[in-house]
C-alpha cells in the first residue's frame, strides 16, 4: 500500500509540473490538451539538489519569488536565457510561479531518476555519511528533517558489501572540542573501530527502500602515468585561479581499476577569511584509448595548509554504465578539523549534496 502512495504522488508530481497549468484560453478544449501535451514533453524538468529562492532575475541580489525546497521538480522555462550561458536556470513551479536558480542548485530528472533507482528507490537527497562513533557504535549523520531516520527503523550500509543494519536510537554526540552537539542514528551494528569518531572509516547510509545497486570502488595509492599527469596538467591549468602556474601540490588517488582521482592545490592567503589555498579537483577514467576526462570539483576556497589537501576520496560509488564514480563520499579538511560531504556528478562537474558535521574547533 505504501508503495501505491509513493507512486502515486511521484505520478501527481509530474502532472502538477506541466507547464502551463491553470492558463486560460479560448481556444477548442481538445486543441489545447494537444498544446500542453506537445509543451510537456518538450520542456526539460530538473530537480533542486538543495533548498533555495526562486529569483526574479539572475542575480542573487534580486528579490525571491518563491521559496523551493530540496527534491522539488520544476520545468525548464525556455522563454528568456541568463546573461551568463549555463550560470543560472529559468525555472517554473508547478502552479507557473517563474524564477531564476543557479545551474548548479539542479539536476536533470532523468539522471536524479537514475540515482534514485541505484538507491533502492531512495531519493539521493536522504544519504548521509556513517562512520563509527562513541561506544565501537555506528552513527549515521541525521540532521533534523531526516525522514527515514527513526528509531526501530533501518539503513542500508555502503560498505564493500551492502548490509541492512537497524537503527538502535537516536542519539547526539558533544563535537570534540566544542559545546556544539551532532544528532546521529545509532546502529545496533558494531563498528570495527574503537575511535570517537573515526571519520576514515566512513561509507554512505541511505534509509531502508529496495536493496541498493550501487557499487563500492575500491579506494588506493596511484602512481600517475605520463599520458595521465600530461592529460591532469591541461585540467589543472583550466581550473587555475587567474594569474597562477602550475599548482604547488597535487594529490592522487586510484578509484577502482578504471578511475583516478586528482586534487589540485594552490596557495593563497587570506586573513580575514582563514583561506590558506584554492583547491580543485579532477576524475578521469580509462577509455578504450586511455585516459579521459570524466569531471571536475571547481576550485573552492580551503583553510587547509598545503601540502594538506582540501578534499581526500574515502568511500565512492558507480551507478551504471561505466565503471567510474559518480557518487563521492569525501573527507573535506580545514585547519582544525574535518567533515565528510557527498558529491553527485552531473554533466562533467560533481556538486556537493549534503555537507557533513564538522568535527573541530
Amino acid at each position: 500500500m505504501l508503495a501505491v502512495r509513493r507512486a502515486t504522488f511521484a505520478l501527481l508530481a509530474l502532472l502538477l509540473a506541466v507547464p502551463g497549468c491553470g492558463e486560460e484560453t479560448s481556444r477548442p478544449a481538445g486543441e489545447a490538451a494537444l498544446d500542453t501535451a506537445a509543451e510537456a514533453d518538450a520542456a526539460p524538468r530538473v530537480v533542486v539538489i538543495r533548498a533555495a529562492a526562486l529569483r526574479l532575475e539572475p542575480d542573487f541580489a534580486s528579490p525571491a519569488v518563491v521559496d523551493v525546497p530540496a527534491g522539488a521538480l520544476l520545468a525548464v522555462s525556455t522563454d528568456e536565457t541568463a546573461p551568463e550561458a549555463g550560470a543560472w536556470v529559468r525555472v517554473a513551479t508547478w502552479d507557473d510561479r517563474r524564477g531564476w536558480l543557479p545551474a548548479s542548485d539542479v539536476v536533470d530528472a532523468g539522471l536524479w531518476a537514475h540515482y534514485g533507482a541505484a538507491f533502492g528507490g531512495v531519493s539521493p537527497i536522504l544519504l548521509r555519511p556513517a562512520y563509527p562513533v562513541e561506544g565501537e557504535r555506528w552513527g549515521v549523520e541525521a540532521p533534523f528533517h531526516s525522514p527515514g531516520l527513526t528509531a526501530a527503523s533501518s539503513v542500508w550500509l555502503l560498505g564493500d558489501s551492502t548490509s541492512a543494519v537497524r537503527i538502535a536510537r537516536i542519539d547526539s554526540l558533544e563535537n570534540v572540542c566544542g559545546d556544539e552537539r551532532h544528532r546521529f542514528a545509532t546502529t545496533e551494528r558494531i563498528a570495527a573501530a574503537d575511535h570517537w569518531p573515526f571519520l576514515g572509516a566512513g561509507v554512505i547510509a541511505t534509509p531502508s527502500g529496495g536493496r541498493p545497486a550501487a557499487r563500492r570502488l575500491v579506494v588506493g595509492p596511484l602512481e600517475a602515468d605520463p599520458a595521465l599527469v600530461a592529460l591532469s596538467e591541461g585540467i589543472a591549468a583550466e581550473l587555475a585561479p587567474a594569474g597562477a602556474g602550475p599548482p604547488e601540490s597535487v594529490e592522487w588517488a586510484g578509484l577502482g581499476e578504471a578511475a583516478a582521482w586528482a586534487v589540485f592545490s594552490w596557495p593563497i592567503e587570506d586573513v580575514d577569511t582563514g583561506q590558506s589555498q584554492l583547491a580543485a579537483a579532477a576524475l578521469f577514467g580509462r577509455g578504450p584509448d586511455g585516459w579521459e576526462a570524466a569531471g571536475t570539483i571547481p576550485p573552492t576556497p580551503s583553510s587547509a595548509e598545503i601540502p594538506t589537501p582540501a578534499w581526500r576520496p574515502l568511500a565512492v560509488y558507480e551507478t551504471g554504465g561505466a565503471p567510474r564514480p559518480t557518487i563521492l563520499l569525501l573527507e573535506a579538511f580545514e585547519y582544525e578539523g574535518a567533515h565528510l560531504d557527498i558529491w553527485i556528478e552531473r554533466g562533467g562537474r560533481y556538486v556537493r549534496l549534503y555537507e557533513g558535521y564538522y568535527w573541530g574547533c
